[in-house]
């Protein structure tokens, strides 16, 4: 369960680096494919639940459709993305509790 704002962020920044070291890997190979199907949804302009959802999408179509021009760390980076992705995108549920104890007079 995500209680604070923070976390989120946090996770969201995990995607956002993960995906600058895509970019710089991709850049640095001249993988275009890759790069093409990245900058479509990439910088992240705001990380509203759509954008996300276009952000893993769109990287669930690179795998699909290009296995073959990423290597295993690619892979596995954009199956991290997409599990961090997934993490956020779950209905969260909030439990109040009472506490029980001794009230000051």
């Amino acid at each position: 369960m995500m209680g604070y704002l923070s976390e989120r962020e946090n996770v969201v920044e995990q995607i956002d680096s993960i995906c600058l070291r895509l970019f710089d890997a991709w850049c640095e190979t001249r993988s275009v494919t890759s790069l093409a199907y990245l900058l479509h949804c990439w910088p992240l302009i705001n990380s509203t639940p759509d954008a996300l959802r276009r952000l893993g999408e769109t990287m669930r179509d690179l795998r699909r459709n290009h296995a073959d021009q990423i290597d295993e760390y690619d892979f596995r980076a954009l199956c991290e993305v997409a599990d961090l992705i997934d993490e956020l995108a779950a209905p969260h549920t909030v439990r109040l509790m009472a506490v029980v104890g001794e009230v000051a007079e």
